[in-house]
């Protein structure tokens, strides 16, 4: 390919809109430890740096979370925030929200106890799912 052909499809690519994704659920599993922590961490920052701005953390299948890393869950939640998105808890037991309660976040979420009804409540009122 020539690249004058190499320009041109290049202006093309940049003439059409596109569709991004604005919502994911990441689903999380096993026990959370601070690496885990961080590695969810940095996943949500790449999503955010990529227009994801609604965020579901699905637990459900999570049996443990380290304390000292949930500060790092909620600076990113408030960074969602900030950009006009917001991240909701699903799936979380007990046993997790007891954790989160200790770490003083329990209130920094929203917790649903499925992963669709926390996607059906990030759009209900937004324009959520593809921008």
């Amino acid at each position: 390919m020539t690249k004058a052909a190499k320009k041109a499809m290049a202006r093309q690519l940049e003439a059409e809109p596109s569709l991004r994704l604005k919502h994911t659920t990441l689903s999380c599993m096993g026990e959370l430890d601070r690496d885990a922590l961080r590695a969810i961490r940095d996943r949500m920052v790449r999503l955010l740096d990529q227009g994801c701005v609604w965020l579901v953390l699905d637990l459900s299948d999570v049996s443990h979370i380290d304390y000292r890393g949930v500060p790092w869950l909620v600076s990113q939640a408030e960074e969602y925030r900030r950009r006009g998105g917001d991240v909701k808890l699903a799936g979380v037991s007990r046993y997790l929200l007891a954790i989160l309660r200790a770490a003083g976040a329990h209130d920094a979420f929203e917790i649903y106890t499925d992963a669709g009804d926390a996607r059906e409540a990030l759009s209900q009122g937004h324009n959520a799912w593809l921008h």
